[in-house]
């Protein structure tokens, strides 16, 4: 296993799908790996975090979760985590307001919703407000930059940096001309660029509003950020494998270096 290394662990949005025909990119809700020397970074908590490998608790006695917003789909992975329940580990959420994140997870788990609450985890577990800013990984070299996007109720994007590597997470973003002005200064020259892309155009002409963008746009801020690889990301449930993998040739005709995010797949840095 690498070092240095990005794994997707669930690329899909909205809600999570299953069957055959989603074999290839995945079901799963958000959540992505990041794996340093010094500490295991996930971002977003949805139904990919069961996907997190026996590994990264053997390696690791701490997970940094870092949540974009509160959305379901960002956090219907956490009741079931089995990091939450080792009590040798601990875990903590960073969210634009703590306050909110922790009183979402314990309404999350509230009957008739789920049958036990927060208070059955049994690993060590923090809430802390991130903001639009930074903050440094404890003992680690790795910085975490936030920046807020266009989405309904708001969200963050996040830019990890460490020891020369890059990378941007940014899910759950509908980027008008300003707005992917901005997502290109934020991500410039990043290693590795993870992006919303839910929407093919004529998808995206009946959900404006939605809080998510669309191919081709978000290509194109790929583009204009300079990263070095680019990946799409939060897949709609009604996009099939089929589906996506015909739109991602068509991609990748234009656009070598970028694909569409593959539920498992592994990405050194």
């Amino acid at each position: 296993m690498e070092s240095n290394q990005v794994t997707i662990l669930g690329a899909r949005g909205s809600v999570p799908v299953s069957g055959a025909q989603y074999s290839l990119y995945g079901g799963a809700t958000p959540c992505v790996l990041v794996e340093t020397d010094a500490a295991a970074l996930v971002f977003d908590a949805g139904t990919g975090l069961n996907n997190l490998p026996q590994r990264v608790m053997k390696k690791y006695k701490k997970l940094h979760i870092f949540l974009s917003h509160l959305h379901l789909d960002h956090l219907l992975g956490i009741p079931m985590s089995p990091v939450l329940f080792d009590e040798s580990f601990e875990v903590v959420f960073y969210a634009e307001d703590a306050g909110a994140a922790k009183n979402a997870l314990r309404q999350m788990m509230e009957r008739p919703l789920w049958p036990v609450g927060p208070e059955v985890f049994s690993a060590k577990v923090d809430f802390r407000s991130i903001g639009e800013g930074s903050c440094r990984i404890p003992d680690s070299p790795v910085t975490v930059h936030a920046m807020r996007t266009a989405h309904p109720g708001g969200a963050l994007a996040f830019r990890t940096e460490w020891e020369g590597k890059s990378l941007v997470y940014a899910t759950d973003c509908e980027l008008d001309a300003s707005g992917s002005r901005q997502m290109e200064k934020f991500a410039a020259d990043t290693q590795l660029f993870i992006l919303d892309a839910q929407y093919t155009k004529e998808e995206y002409e009946k959900c404006r509003g939605y809080g998510h963008s669309y191919i081709q746009n978000s290509a194109a801020v790929i583009e204009g950020s300079h990263a070095t690889r680019g990946l799409l990301f939060h897949h709609a449930p009604t996009h099939t494998d089929e589906q996506l993998q015909g739109m991602e040739q068509k991609l990748q005709q234009k656009w070598s270096n970028i694909g569409f995010a593959k539920e498992g797949e592994q990405i050194p840095l």
